[in-house]
């Protein structure tokens, strides 16, 4: 897979991208297009089809992962694909780490290092709780690889667990000073 950040103008693209954005419009004619942002863990960049009735160009929406065939061109000084085939992919055809962004931490370290902190609770009640959500292999995978949040901070896959861990070093930190 081709990077979005490393595209020059001329460069024909093939490859799975998230479509972040879809909007059909009119051209000047009248005529329908497709104008989009797709994007992949390095960058975004605009993308069109202006001929939405190929037979190359299947179904998808907004939020779907494409497999594009097209051609990098430039328009008012900004890079952009004006793409010949698209369609949808099914689950399984791509990578989340490849098109969001992702904690530059080991995940695997952050969460033993919580696991050590969280085995020192004292209290019955909480430790018992967190064991059993800790326990739960889909809650914990899940925890280790979403977002903490959309856009203000630790947006990107594992930031929950970088977060999380963070705070509870921070708690740690206060309640041994206090």
């Amino acid at each position: 897979m081709k990077y979005i950040n490393e595209f020059r103008e001329g460069d024909s693209i093939f490859g799975i991208y998230y479509c972040k954005q879809k909007n059909e419009l009119r051209t000047k004619s009248d005529k329908p297009y497709y104008s989009m942002i797709l994007q992949d863990k390095t960058a975004t960049i605009d993308a069109k089809i202006w001929d939405v009735n190929s037979g190359g160009i299947d179904e998808f929406e907004a939020g779907d992962f494409i497999d594009i065939q097209g051609q990098v061109t430039r328009f008012q000084s900004a890079l952009q694909i004006s793409l010949f085939r698209a369609r949808r992919c099914h689950e399984g055809e791509y990578d989340l780490a490849e098109y969001l962004p992702t904690t530059d931490k080991d995940v695997n370290l952050m969460y033993r290092e919580l696991m050590t902190i969280l085995d020192r609770v004292k209290a019955p009640f909480y430790r018992s709780l967190l064991k059993s959500f800790f326990s739960d292999e889909t809650f914990r995978n899940d925890f280790c690889t979403h977002s903490a949040a959309k856009t203000m901070h630790h947006g990107f896959m594992g930031g929950l667990l970088e977060h999380t861990l963070g705070v509870v070093k921070l708690c740690n930190f206060m309640s041994d000073q206090y």
